[in-house]
């Protein structure tokens, strides 16, 4: 409960604090559904990206540094699509990180007794109580 408390007093003030005027620009820029929502929704979508922003550990992987356009387009994408969604659904989510083009990882394929090793393609993905890729 206090942890909670202290959660909500934290979000309070992230709140209370204006949304960039260039935040704004680079959602209408890199969101294309932003302009279509409700002037309500609208709302509640900068909000969430204010508290998704400051909550979530943003780390540039492969040389890249992170910049407010690429937090406030990948904030803007995940929390559209949970625009309709009571909670919290990212709370488990600690950590984004984000590399400048696709990547593979080294995978292991099992046929008929025999493994083929090899390499996946991969634009993201996400692990379980782990970060989003």
């Amino acid at each position: 409960m206090l942890f909670s408390w202290l959660r909500n007093r934290r979000r309070r003030k992230i709140l209370a604090a204006p949304f960039p005027d260039e935040w704004t620009a680079q959602l209408e820029q890199n969101v294309a559904l932003y302009r279509y929502l409700t002037p309500e929704n609208q709302t509640r979508l900068r909000g969430n990206i204010q508290v998704f922003v400051a909550e979530k550990n943003w780390e540039g992987c492969g040389g890249l540094e992170m910049t407010d356009q690429i937090k406030v387009t990948i904030a803007g994408l995940a929390c559209f699509m949970s625009l309709g969604l009571d909670g919290d659904p990212f709370r488990g989510v600690l950590s984004i990180l984000v590399y400048p083009a696709g990547y593979a990882v080294p995978e292991d394929q099992s046929h008929g007794g025999f493994t083929i090793r090899g390499e996946s393609a991969r634009l993201g993905e996400a692990w379980y109580r782990g970060p989003v890729i």
